[in-house]
């Protein structure tokens, strides 16, 4: 028994956590609990109102459920293990599902940057982002962990802070993920931000016509998703690779909380399409009376 439970403490890592008083770690765990639970409801809400409404079955909200589809992978693969961190003190994860979360974590990042980025090729990214991890993953498995000082120096499990907890020589993984998201995080930006430019030159080049205004108001509501999104994933990746030392407490926050800006992703999602499509609140507003209604019309019997 004491050779089983040796041979599993050394699979075991530690993930990191917000290291503050009592009083902030119990705002913050109540501030992702929220998070969590608006997220889940609001995705479910607008996934049930898009499929039993035929006025919305158009390649518009096609997208959009392929994005809250990845937002709710995206938000379970990490807010709740943290949720338990804060509740039990307990930062122990296995490496297999260190391993599983940081693959659905990055699923999550590459399907939502490939979606934003090119929006009729809605089944393609899942391949694409599935086929550029796999490798990255096997390279991962590989790679032996230290006898001591597992703490993962962030919230959720990450190739770059795996790699960093191995005693080989991880400058392949590293080079190849380092790669990976210039290719499917910068390349992207820059083909919206070339796309943008030319939008906004013909905008200002032409008079606007009530099309055009319809097209200017999508235009900005797919801005906002883009902001939202890419400053938190640039702030996610760049903060491990430019702050190598997490040795201070005021270092591990920062690699924490640039971590957490990626928790606000799918709630910002929500939000900005909810808000900026009248079709889509008349028809969520339609469908929650109808729910409520017949919970309230079945309690009553």
């Amino acid at each position: 028994i004491e050779a089983a439970m040796e041979s599993n403490d050394s699979q075991v890592i530690l993930l990191g956590t917000l290291e503050a008083a009592y009083s902030l770690r119990a705002l913050a765990f109540s501030l992702l609990l929220l998070i969590f639970v608006i997220t889940i409801l609001s995705s479910l809400l607008v996934l049930g109102t898009v499929t039993v409404s035929t006025e919305l079955h158009r390649p518009m909200y096609a997208f959009m459920c392929n994005l809250i589809l990845v937002d709710i992978i995206g938000c379970t693969a990490s807010l709740p293990q943290q949720l338990g961190i804060f509740l039990t003190g307990d930062k122990r994860i296995s490496r297999a599902s260190c391993i599983a979360q940081m693959f659905w974590i990055n699923v999550f990042a590459i399907v939502e940057s490939l979606t934003l980025t090119a929006m009729i090729i809605l089944t393609t990214v899942w391949v694409i982002a599935v086929a550029e991890l796999l490798p990255l993953t096997i390279l991962v498995m590989q790679l032996t962990l230290k006898e001591a000082n597992r703490d993962m120096p962030g919230i959720f499990c990450d190739y770059i802070g795996f790699a960093r907890l191995s005693i080989n020589d991880t400058r392949v993984q590293e080079t190849y993920s380092s790669v990976m998201m210039a290719v499917l995080f910068g390349l992207p930006l820059c083909l919206i931000a070339y796309t943008y430019v030319m939008i906004l030159y013909e905008f200002k080049r032409t008079q606007l016509s009530d099309s055009k205004t319809k097209a200017l108001h999508t235009f900005l509501t797919h801005v906002f998703l883009l902001a939202a999104f890419f400053i938190a994933v640039f702030i996610t990746i760049l903060v491990p690779r430019i702050v190598k030392d997490f040795q201070t407490v005021q270092a591990r926050n920062i690699r924490c909380l640039s971590q957490i800006i990626t928790f606000f992703v799918p709630i910002a999602n929500i939000t900005i399409y909810f808000f900026r499509t009248k079709e889509l609140r008349k028809e969520a507003t339609m469908c929650f009376k109808k729910v409520v209604t017949a919970v309230s019309g079945s309690s009553r019997h």
